[in-house]
């Protein structure tokens, strides 16, 4: 009788445990990746106009995307608000796009 109880409980629960492993009171669990990719821009995307002030082309990252601005040009783009604006080898934050940029120029010497 025991023996019957414990194989029908250990087989329910090898049913049971590979969705137990995943699931979460709150609907999803911090192990799982969410649904969108984190590259994807979050939030409020602000228009903005970088300005290259030098003499040679500069490479920039905006939304893990490169862009290269010629040199003694300027280029409008759109970045997600919160995002940062990286150099070439992305060790540094150029800029942190906020809201308060919308519609400016920002200028790199």
């Amino acid at each position: 009788m025991i023996r019957r109880i414990v194989t029908t409980a250990a087989l329910s629960l090898s049913l049971v445990a590979p969705f137990a492993a995943h699931a979460s009171i709150f609907g999803r669990s911090a192990e799982t990746p969410s649904s969108t990719t984190s590259n994807a821009p979050k939030g409020k995307m602000i228009k903005l106009t970088l300005k290259n002030r030098t003499a040679s082309p500069m490479s920039i990252f905006v939304n893990d995307q490169p862009v290269t601005l010629a040199a003694n040009s300027e280029q409008q783009i759109k970045a997600a608000e919160g995002s940062d604006v990286l150099d070439a080898d992305h060790t540094t934050v150029r800029l942190h796009v906020t809201g308060a940029l919308s519609g400016n120029t920002v200028s790199f010497r």
